[in-house]
């Protein structure tokens, strides 16, 4: 009564008027059930002279089946409810009645929201506003800013990016995941595809008001698709830096033959292409496309001669066509370079589940793919139940790509 204006607040904040009521709904099983109750009741056959009391009350029970389940006894009715307002227009409240019902739907399938919601979050509910734009940021710093609800999920927002990327088989996009990232890069954990982004972005917010959001690809089973551009950019600029690093390929011992001193060259013109340049590039720009180990295994000059003929060749390509040919021709070129090892690579979804599951020993076998042949440790700053800031001894193997270099 509080929250909805029909009892003075005391010099209480909305804020905590409604943090209290959700701490102490949750705490007991029974309250739960109470709660709704108590809810509808305030909202149904409203008498209060105050005029935005009901409407306050529709907002209340907003939050409320954001954050939790009622009993299977009590859900029937509740749903019932809910639809009857949704199915009359006339009624004032169909359009907050139809966001209770899905908040409702979510919370059972993915146990609701865990972290009380902001100051800001709040205002925003109050003022009628469901959503908020969140940045996420693809490799190489491209921006995409979704619309995120109270109750979207980590996996809502992987599945609206792979859509953006022409994805739409779901095993294609289990091989992707959302990294919190705070404190500039020092503190990288990936999501769990049930965690609410909003949980998420409050606990973040209060450690570091600069964070980010990150989507990167980390299991690599599926092949690459090169018809949609977003798709070939992303994955062009995750691979690059590792490649550039030696992160990604295994230097052959002895000499390197004339046909992988062409692969290499070659790999260099398309990135001198994929920067929609078309002259000869410099000595000094070749040190930015070459691996410096493979670089050091022949002279500058022998390298300018044999990169300018394959710049010739790739003139005619634009920038999208020179980024897909270097992705084709960096696959052919891993395959013959790199010996294949058996990596374990499996769901980062396995660490962040709850409960008693532990991290296995890098040395067992789960999920093994032998396509995998490269891995990155990855250190997990936190699991769902511990705070964002804790470092975790654990390391996660991923695919390629290093998720903690700068977007």
């Amino acid at each position: 009564m509080k929250f909805m204006g029909d009892h003075p607040l005391r010099g209480q904040s909305e804020q905590f008027v409604v943090c209290t009521f959700l701490k102490l709904t949750g705490e007991y099983g029974l309250m739960k059930d109470e709660a709704y109750c108590q809810v509808l009741k305030q909202i149904t056959a409203n008498t209060s002279s105050k005029p935005d009391s009901c409407q306050k009350g529709w907002r209340l029970l907003y939050i409320l089946t954001a954050f939790y389940r009622c009993s299977e006894v009590l859900k029937p009715f509740l749903l019932k409810f809910l639809r009857d307002v949704c199915r009359s227009p006339e009624v004032l409240f169909h359009g907050i009645a139809k966001a209770c019902e899905q908040n409702l739907r979510k919370t059972f399938q993915f146990g609701g929201r865990s972290v009380y919601p902001s100051s800001m979050e709040l205002k925003a509910i109050m003022a009628g506003r469901s959503s908020k734009r969140q940045l996420f940021l693809f490799p190489g710093g491209i921006e995409r800013h979704l619309k995120i609800k109270t109750c979207s999920v980590a996996l809502d927002v992987i599945e609206e990016l792979c859509y953006e990327m022409a994805l739409q088989r779901l095993e294609a996009m289990d091989e992707y995941t959302i990294f919190i990232v705070i404190n500039r890069g020092q503190n990288v954990r990936p999501l769990n595809k049930r965690e609410y982004i909003l949980d998420i972005a409050t606990e973040a917010e209060q450690i570091d008001p600069n964070y980010s959001f990150w989507f990167r690809r980390v299991i690599w089973a599926h092949p690459l698709k090169f018809d949609n551009e977003l798709c070939v950019t992303m994955h062009y600029n995750q691979v690059l830096p590792d490649y550039l690093k030696g992160l990604l390929n295994v230097v052959p011992q002895g000499k390197i033959s004339e046909q992988q001193f062409n692969q290499f060259a070659k790999l260099a013109a398309l990135q001198h292409r994929a920067k929609d340049s078309l002259y000869t590039p410099t000595i000094h720009e070749l040190t930015e496309y070459i691996p410096v180990e493979i670089f050091g295994r022949q002279g500058p000059q022998q390298w300018m001669q044999l990169v300018a003929q394959h710049v010739h060749a790739v003139q005619s390509l634009n920038p999208h066509q020179a980024r897909s040919q270097f992705l084709e021709v960096f696959s052919l070129y891993s395959s013959n370079l790199q010996k294949p090892c058996n990596v374990s690579v499996f769901q980062i979804d396995f660490l962040m589940a709850g409960g008693a599951g532990e991290v296995p020993a890098e040395a067992d076998s789960v999920n093994p793919h032998t396509a995998a042949q490269r891995w990155i440790q990855l250190p997990l700053c936190r699991r769902p139940d511990r705070g964002l800031n804790q470092p975790q001894s654990h390391t996660v193997t991923a695919g390629t790509g290093n998720a903690q270099s700068t977007p």
